[in-house]
Formats: C-alpha cells, structure tokens, sequence
C-alpha cells in the first residue's frame, strides 16, 4: 500500500504482521496530555500514530510517511487508510480458510484472535523510499 507517496506492507494475511497490528491498535491511547496550548492536544494524536507506524512497518516509517510533520489531518488520513485495510482482513481471511478447509473437506472456520502465540519476527526489514508518481 502506498502512503504519502511512501510504499509500506501490509500483509494481513501473515499472522505475525497481524500480531503485530493487533498490538499496535491495543496500545492506541485516546487520552491526550492535560494542556491548555491547542497544539500539545495536536501533537499528541500525531505521536500516537507515529508509534503505531513505527511498531507495525518497522521503525523509521513514521518519519518516512510523515516527513517529521505533526499534521493531524495528515495522521489521520493515513491511519484511516490502514483501518480501511485492517477491516477488509477478517473477508479475505474466512474466505481463504474457506477455500484451504473445501480442499481438506472440513467444515468452514470463523477466525479468531490468537493472541497466546508467540510472535516471531519483525513485520518488515524493508528500508522506506518514496514511491515516483
């Protein structure tokens, strides 16, 4: 998926980037510093996304979608763009269990959080370009 003409994966389908998804959304906080600047209660939504895109592409991706600004316009865009993604994936995944389970003739599964699996590896080592238009 591109970003801010910056390319990241996303592969939902991978159990250990979907770990790392589930993590990342779990950690999301909504409280925002006591402040009475209206740029802190902006800046610190932006921060939480930073550390989300980091935890989830590997570090540095929120410096290479985000370019270093704290735009909340911009934060959210973007991260609307990964829970779009995010809630497409539960589909895409019954409907491949679906098929794999109509190959071993057994009945169809529903999906379900495993989060008592250990995780394995990093989501990606992929180093952040942008993308030529």
């Amino acid at each position: 998926m591109i970003i801010n003409d910056v390319e990241l994966e996303l592969d939902l389908m991978d159990a250990d980037v979907l770990d790392l998804v589930q993590d990342a959304l779990g950690n999301l906080t909504t409280e925002s510093e006591k402040s009475e600047r209206v740029s802190d209660m902006i800046r610190q939504p932006c921060i939480t996304i930073n550390t989300f895109f980091d935890t989830v592409f590997g570090e540095g991706a929120s410096d290479a979608v985000f370019q270093g600004k704290m735009s909340l316009t911009d934060h959210m865009d973007a991260f609307m763009q990964i829970v779009t993604e995010i809630e497409k994936a539960p589909e895409s995944i019954n409907g491949s269990m679906d098929k794999y389970l109509k190959v071993v003739k057994k009945k169809p599964a529903v999906i379900k959080t495993m989060d008592h699996l250990p995780k394995t590896r990093p989501a990606t080592k992929k180093k952040f370009s942008s993308v030529k238009k």
